[in-house]
């Protein structure tokens, strides 16, 4: 069978949630099917450990000049002078014009669930991109089964047309012992090598809770001024970050918060694992894989008990309602103040992170694209 596979968010050099996802699926799928043909659709040409696929993965680089558009334009004239049996798309912008047989991923609803947190640009261009792909696409993946029940009572999807498959993460992301490469990377990014830290990964926005764990941080520095921990939030900003400074600055927090910015996987590894507590408070999710990375790296983890969140964690976690800096505030002192409650969810996040992989998404995804025939 032909397979093609828009590539383009798996070439990115920034990458996040769903560009991982695309990334790490390809390099599975190569190493667990050679029966198939793949064309790996970009717009330019493929970096990194994409270049190193085996011979029945192509690389099909279709220029476009403009910055935008690419999937929804340039992919539907290539679909349409060149068709193919199957055409998968890992998030839910796929092209307007695409073949029969087109498979797509939409990761979650926020957009719907929470309007108010997206430009007027993003809601138009995520809306159409869902109502192609709820009309055009034979089969959607989706990440949990919190946006499976999503889809269905959002979109009016039926049941069967979903298919649920779990995310994984890097192996990269385990306990790492080796204290000089910590204290290095840590110095890089400007965070304290001498003074504990607790760590954030995700856009520094409203959908991301980002404010209210500022303000949630500003209310346990109150309650335990003795603790010397810092802040550290990791990720580019989002819709949200003047909310972001404002408390910074309401809280007297400027010396306290560390914002690196977006950091590279091969350093991230490192200031995860030098991490005391990781703290997720995001009130919409898909999925999450910082979850899954932190308990990886032994490091215990609060989180939101909203969206998806609680069917990733599980029982590994310390939850928290979201909407609440007290409780928020409350559940980072009880972790950082028990050994006891530490070294039990470090020892159930690792037995948790040890259920997903990307080996396991991509096995069952390829079960999925080979259904579609």
């Amino acid at each position: 069978m032909l397979i093609g596979i828009d590539a383009s968010r798996a070439n990115r050099a920034l990458k996040s949630g769903t560009e991982w996802y695309s990334y790490y699926l390809i390099l599975e799928l190569a190493k667990i099917d050679r029966k198939n043909r793949y064309f790996l659709y970009t717009p330019e040409k493929l970096r990194g450990e994409l270049t190193n696929l085996p011979k029945n993965f192509e690389e099909k680089i279709l220029s476009w000049p403009p910055k935008k558009l690419w999937t929804m334009a340039r992919l539907s004239f290539e679909m349409l002078i060149a068709p193919l049996d199957l055409l998968f798309v890992p998030a839910h912008i796929i092209p307007i014009i695409s073949p029969k047989n087109t498979l797509t991923a939409i990761h979650d609803l926020g957009f719907l669930r929470y309007p108010q947190f997206y430009s007027k640009k993003e809601l138009k261009y995520h809306r159409f991109g869902l109502r192609q792909a709820i009309k055009k696409a034979i089969k959607i993946i989706t990440i949990s089964e919190f946006s499976k029940k999503e889809l269905i009572e959002l979109c009016c999807m039926p049941s069967e047309k979903i298919e649920v498959i779990y995310l994984g993460f890097s192996p990269k992301y385990k306990q790492i012992l080796d204290r000089q490469k910590t204290e290095t990377i840590l110095e890089k990014y400007h965070i304290p090598k001498n003074i504990p830290y607790i760590l954030y990964i995700g856009r520094l926005e409203y959908k991301k809770n980002t404010p209210r764990l500022i303000s949630a941080f500003a209310k346990f520095k109150k309650l335990n001024p003795e603790l010397r921990h810092k802040l550290v939030l990791v990720g580019s900003f989002g819709v949200g970050k003047e909310e972001v400074f404002k408390n910074i600055k309401k809280y007297n927090l400027e010396k306290e918060v560390i914002m690196p910015g977006w950091i590279i996987e091969d350093d991230l590894s490192y200031i995860l694992s030098g991490a005391s507590l990781f703290v997720f408070p995001s009130l919409y999710e898909g999925f999450g894989i910082p979850i899954l990375e932190a308990m990886a790296a032994c490091v215990p983890v609060c989180a939101a008990a909203r969206a998806s969140i609680p069917e990733v964690a599980g029982r590994a976690a310390l939850f928290f309602d979201p909407e609440n800096e007290e409780e928020m505030a409350k559940s980072i002192e009880k972790i950082l103040k028990n050994l006891n409650l530490q070294k039990e969810l470090k020892e159930k996040g690792k037995k948790r992170a040890s259920a997903f992989s990307w080996e396991k998404c991509a096995r069952r995804t390829l079960k999925v694209l080979e259904s579609c025939r």
